[in-house]
């Protein structure tokens, strides 16, 4: 008798929501630092439920919904509600609006990918995804209190919340995963190379390097518009000449399931 696995992915989906909100719940309390680790944790099971979706080849509109709700709630509310408890409760009524943003600017993001699902490139992100503006949020407060246990730099945070929220909704291109083929001459290469010394950096230290790498991806897609205006076709050439290939790579595997919309959202 064949096991049925399509409740799987969804578990994982469920996992990210709960993860979102105990976060809430521990900043309410306080502990700053736990909730922004789970807000990292949820991340991960976003990741993870799609590829779980894909191997076992599960197709669902269902998932897609499901998991963009979760995302809401994750890398939405969770980082926002955050941010207010650490700076901006005390900041009165504009406190409140400055740190709705990566709520209302990554609900209409995930609103956005889940129209643009049908042929969605997957050779990269259009706008920042908003796992990454969550990270960037919660992993710059565990950098700061790990270095002054409180948080030292108040305004470079306001200024990187406001930058998430815009670059979500921005039509600017970011990266996305690899797919860590060994072949050799894979486009692929530089990236694998990039992201593996990056995942071996945060976990020997996570608190000292997770916020730098994220930066490091944050302003990839603002200094890849800056070179194109600097140098023009060339330098566009350059870092997209493998892209036909990497598509036709791709789009074996693409298809309107689950797994096509995890992780660019």
């Amino acid at each position: 008798m064949k096991v049925k696995t399509n409740w799987v992915p969804s578990a994982f989906t469920m996992a990210n929501m709960f993860c979102g909100y105990l976060s809430v719940v521990l900043a309410a309390n306080g502990k700053f630092i736990t909730a922004s680790w789970l807000i990292v944790a949820a991340a991960v099971l976003d990741m993870l439920d799609g590829k779980i979706a894909r191997i076992a080849k599960v197709s669902s509109h269902f998932g897609v919904e499901y998991d963009s709700l979760a995302d809401v709630v994750s890398f939405g509310f969770a980082p926002s509600f955050l941010a207010y408890k650490v700076v901006f409760a005390n900041w009165g009524t504009i406190g409140l609006f400055i740190s709705v943003g990566p709520l209302i600017f990554g609900a209409v993001r995930l609103a956005r990918f889940n129209i643009r699902l049908k042929g969605f490139d997957k050779d990269y992100f259009e706008g920042l995804p908003t796992p990454a503006a969550a990270i960037t949020i919660a992993t710059f407060l565990v950098f700061n209190f790990y270095f002054w246990q409180y948080l030292r730099w108040e305004k470079v945070f306001l200024f990187i919340l406001i930058a998430v929220s815009v670059l979500m909704v921005s039509t600017i291109r970011y990266e996305t995963m690899p797919s860590f083929s060994l072949q050799k001459g894979t486009p692929e290469k530089r990236k694998i190379t990039i992201v593996m010394i990056g995942i071996i950096s945060i976990i020997i230290w996570p608190q000292e390097t997770f916020f730098p790498w994220t930066i490091l991806y944050l302003l990839s897609g603002p200094l890849r518009v800056v070179g194109i205006l600097l140098f023009g076709d060339s330098f566009k050439k350059k870092n997209e000449g493998n892209s036909d290939e990497s598509k036709s790579r791709r789009s074996a595997k693409k298809g309107n399931s689950r797994s096509a919309g995890s992780g660019g959202k």
